[in-house]
């Protein structure tokens, strides 16, 4: 059908021809043919019209689709950008409080650490930091972190040691002997454990009757093994009396802060 149609529409092309050379009408066979023609090709027209524009409309999908592809890999990135940025901002803020702690403690002889292992399971109670016999570590150290006392090392194994935190909730595996008031009058007690609604360790035992104000400085006294003395713990915010059933308590606001501990310092003794 197809080739009846391209030769009927030859012949009218070329009768359309000759007419018009000697300026005549065209005759009436080639109007027809033609008009046929024109038909037909609106027709078969059609559906390739319709097939192009849809054609178009993928194409500008398409395009649309890989245009938003990649902004998304866009934002993705920056996302991820964003992330390295902050954390590593936390890692500079983390090293910055290692070197002003370290700065510190120049009278003593210590060991940096880095913090490896801290369990979500024990978070309060427990870490793990690189260093152990290898190390020269030895169990009941004082470990320091972010500006203050928050543990001591419990378990000494070849390359690592593990922690137990004074924010544990347990009873403390090894308790750590303060001193509170000051040089010139000072009292000495314990710290047994920790008040988590007050964010504060809980010294008893303390072993004078001593007024203390807010305020006043905690350190460690020194009079219990591997616990030198004068290391900062934290500063009293608060005080539970006596009662004939609980001890005389003090409660201390900790100089460190335990919620982003990366690095610690183990103090293995006083420097003379």
């Amino acid at each position: 059908m197809a080739l009846i149609m391209m030769i009927a529409a030859c012949i009218a092309i070329l009768v359309s021809a000759q007419h018009y050379k000697e300026k005549r009408s065209p005759s009436a066979m080639s109007v027809v043919i033609n008009e046929s023609v024109g038909g037909i090709d609106r027709v078969i027209g059609v559906p390739f019209n319709f097939f192009q524009n849809k054609l178009s409309d993928l194409g500008h999908f398409m395009a649309t689709y890989e245009q938003n592809a990649s902004l998304s890999k866009q934002v993705t990135k920056l996302s991820d950008d964003s992330s390295d940025v902050s954390s590593l901002k936390a890692e500079n803020k983390a090293l910055k409080s290692a070197l002003a702690l370290q700065n510190t403690l120049t009278n003593y002889d210590k060991l940096s650490a880095n913090v490896i292992v801290r369990s979500p399971n024990a978070w309060n109670d427990t870490m793990t930091i690189d260093k152990g016999k290898s190390d020269d570590l030895a169990q009941d150290m004082i470990v320091m972190s972010n500006g203050g006392v928050v543990g001591r090392v419990v378990q000494v194994n070849q390359t690592t040691s593990k922690v137990a935190l004074l924010t544990s909730d347990k009873a403390l595996e090894s308790k750590i002997p303060v001193r509170l008031g000051t040089a010139e009058n000072p009292a000495f007690g314990l710290i047994t454990g920790y008040d988590a609604q007050q964010n504060a360790f809980i010294v008893t035992q303390i072993s004078s009757d001593l007024k203390f104000n807010k305020g006043d400085a905690v350190v460690t006294s020194g009079l219990g093994g591997n616990s030198p003395a004068d290391l900062n713990v934290g500063e009293i915010i608060g005080e539970k009396p006596n009662t004939k059933s609980v001890d005389r308590e003090v409660y201390v606001k900790p100089a460190g802060q335990f919620s982003n501990m990366q690095f610690a310092f183990v103090i293995k003794r006083g420097l003379q």
